[in-house]
């Protein structure tokens, strides 16, 4: 487990900024660079994105490695959306695997949306952001409302410390998701539902909108991370994630911080 609270100190932050959004900070040491939304450091602080500066394809945390689960499902011409840069993970770790045997062959389109262009410089100074890619600032919901591509991967990591946005329990929200996702697509989102009523009230909520859900549990982390078909997603298992060389190349660790993963189909 990553834990980088301790190393979160005024003598190893790099940069800090006032936002329209809140406060940013970059903080590193000798092996990472991370990303939080505070002006300091406190226990009520979280990391938004961290990578490893010897080995930035590798995906450091748990909950952010279940971001990749969609890589258990074979994927051809990849359609991808990611809502919310925070430290570039999603895009770097793509494009480094991109085109490697056994894995996700060739992107045909990789989308980003960010609302905070703090977020989108800082990816590009310290994050490794690859060059020329496609990044919308806007709104999630707003780009999403009027999105016209179809994407088969749709990514959504955009809370705010601990905070989600509102639209995130919408009818209409899901609905365009539900309209920009191919038939055989697949979303991940991560949440921290405050309790277990939240949980169950977006779970109902979701479920009107996509067959199959696969929810993932973790040893140590409050959060969660529910995948969203209408396939299948059965074969998302523990297991799986341990006998794939793809899941253990980026995420060598993850099958040992997963306490339970539930489907709901």
């Amino acid at each position: 487990m990553l834990n980088l609270k301790a190393d979160t100190i005024a003598s190893n932050k790099i940069h800090y900024e006032e936002t329209k959004y809140g406060p940013v900070s970059v903080y590193e040491n000798n092996d990472y660079i991370w990303l939080t939304f505070s002006d300091e450091p406190g226990i009520n602080m979280s990391t938004q994105g961290v990578m490893n500066k010897a080995y930035p394809d590798k995906v450091c945390t748990p909950v952010k490695q279940s971001m990749f689960l969609f890589l258990l499902t074979p994927i051809h011409n990849a359609r991808i959306l990611n809502m919310g840069l925070g430290a570039a993970g999603v895009e770097r770790t793509l494009r480094h695997i991109e085109h490697k045997p056994n894995s996700i062959g060739s992107i045909c389109q990789f989308d980003t949306v960010e609302i905070n262009v703090s977020i989108i410089s800082l990816a590009k100074k310290y994050f490794n952001l690859p060059d020329n890619h496609v990044i919308y600032q806007e709104c999630a919901e707003t780009f999403i409302t009027h999105c016209t591509h179809r994407y088969n991967v749709i990514n959504i990591d955009i809370f705010n410390d601990e905070h989600h946005p509102i639209f995130i329990k919408s009818h209409s929200f899901w609905q365009a998701i539900y309209n920009c996702l191919d038939k055989s697509g697949q979303v991940l989102i991560n949440l921290n539902p405050k309790t277990g009523q939240d949980l169950q009230l977006l779970l109902v909520l979701l479920r009107s909108h996509f067959s199959c859900v696969a929810l993932v549990e973790f040893n140590k982390y409050k959060n969660i991370v529910l995948m969203l078909s209408d396939l299948s997603l059965q074969h998302i298992t523990i297991d799986a994630i341990h006998s794939s060389n793809l899941m253990q190349s980026i995420a060598p660790n993850l099958h040992d911080n997963i306490k339970k993963i539930h489907h709901i189909e």
